[in-house]
């Protein structure tokens, strides 16, 4: 081995120094790390020498140190530990991607249930008005109301149904007080209120027989002179001008002077709106 070589690798024969000399340098305490240390600097030499005089000699198993082998079984733990939880983390996103599409699903099957029941609730609603509609014409009229016995007291009872708004009773009752009392002295009014009520029902064509009936013989009650300007209303709204006309000169001639201001209001309209000569 070359003297430069073993100058580099020389190690201190520091046990052959005597305690009592002053100049000495203090004993070395050869602990593990320190024994350690020495080994691996023992190595280091048999392999320089071993190059050095090129010879082949078995591979120096060097004995790894523990603390740099403890330190990577901690790196290959945590990266185990990060490869284990970026996999849970990957099935986790795509269990999530597939609920988030489950539940558009459902969503969107929700809406078209709702709009589906939406529709059919409006059939059933429609079909249930028209049921009722068929079951009150095959049903007919309701019976009038038995007859009390006495005119006056038929006839308030029908028109006690008129004023409560139950105008189908309250037509029946009518058209039956008619039947059953055809002499009563009531019996041109009753026609009267059954011209009212087909009116309000807009029945314009039974409206004009009904008041025309309460006016046969031009009767001098309170109600007659309303009738009269009812009665050319419905034939106006009819079209039936002739006859508006003259039935707004009859209301001139039998009514006019104990006729309230509306009513003259109206048949002044009437007149205008028919074209009725002056």
């Amino acid at each position: 081995m070359s003297t430069a070589v073993a100058q580099n690798y020389a190690i201190s024969d520091e046990d052959d120094a005597t305690p009592a000399d002053p100049n000495a340098p203090a004993a070395i305490v050869w602990d593990k790390k320190r024994l350690d240390r020495l080994d691996r600097n023992v190595r280091k030499l048999e392999r320089a020498v071993q190059k050095t005089e090129n010879k082949a000699a078995p591979p120096i198993l060097v004995e790894p140190d523990p603390e740099v082998v403890a330190l990577q079984a901690t790196v290959d733990f945590l990266s185990r530990k990060l490869d284990e939880q970026a996999a849970v983390l990957t099935r986790l996103t795509g269990q999530l991607e597939e609920a988030n599409f489950a539940a558009t699903q459902a969503q969107s099957q929700v809406q078209a249930l709702t709009a589906r029941t939406d529709t059919l609730t409006k059939r059933v609603d429609l079909l249930d008005a028209k049921s009722k509609d068929m079951e009150a014409a095959l049903a007919g009229p309701p019976p009038p109301p038995p007859t009390t016995g006495s005119a006056e007291t038929d006839f308030d009872q029908a028109y006690s149904l008129m004023s409560s708004n139950q105008l189908d009773e309250a037509t029946t009752a009518f058209e039956a007080f008619t039947t059953q009392w055809p002499k009563s002295a009531q019996v041109a009014e009753a026609w009267f209120r059954l011209g009212q009520i087909r009116t309000m029902r807009g029945d314009i064509s039974g409206s004009v027989a009904a008041y025309a009936t309460s006016l046969k013989g031009w009767p001098k009650a309170s109600w007659a002179p309303e009738s009269t300007v009812k009665l050319a209303t419905a034939l106006a709204d009819l079209n039936r001008k002739v006859e508006t006309c003259a039935a707004l000169t009859e209301f001139d001639k039998r009514y006019a002077a104990q006729a309230s201001a509306p009513m003259k209001s109206q048949a002044k309209a009437l007149k205008g709106k028919a074209q009725c000569a002056a």
